[in-house]
Parts: structure tokens; C-alpha cells; sequence
């Protein structure tokens, strides 16, 4: 299936990629990161997420409506 073939699952319009941006280190734009396992605090990061596989988050809004859908399908490690 292409972006092309996507169709909003809620009225049936069409779909335009995008991201979600995450500010990181120093407020600088990331693309938003779906990490496995639950939250655990870190005093020092935040989160603890070191070690655990991660997917960037990939968006597509419908022209029509604004629904949003979102995918994560390509796994790296979190650092």
C-alpha cells in the first residue's frame, strides 16, 4: 500500500504524511520515539530508555477531518 492508497479510516479522505516533533536536548526538534517497555523514572534523563528498542513515530493527517494515525515500524536501539 502506498501513501497515495491511504485512506482516512473515519470519513475516507486522503492522508498526508508528517511527523510529530519531540523536543530533545536543548528544546532541538526530534521525530517522536515509541520505546518498549513501561515508563521507569531517571533522576538524570528523565526517563530510563538506554538499551531498549525503539521505533521512530511516523503521522499521517486526513485532509478532511484531521484525524491523525500513527505507526512505528522501523526498530533501532534507544541511547
Amino acid at each position: 500500500m502506498t501513501l497515495k492508497d491511504l485512506k482516512c479510516p473515519r470519513c475516507g479522505g486522503a492522508m498526508d504524511a508528517g511527523l510529530v516533533v519531540d523536543r530533545g536536548h536543548y528544546s532541538l526538534p526530534e521525530v517522536a520515539k515509541w520505546v518498549e517497555g513501561s515508563p521507569e523514572r531517571s533522576l538524570w534523563t528523565g526517563l530510563k530508555i538506554k538499551g531498549r528498542e525503539s521505533y521512530p513515530v511516523l503521522s499521517y493527517r486526513c485532509e478532511g477531518c484531521g484525524f491523525l494515525e500513527f505507526y512505528a515500524r522501523t526498530a533501532t536501539k534507544a541511547e
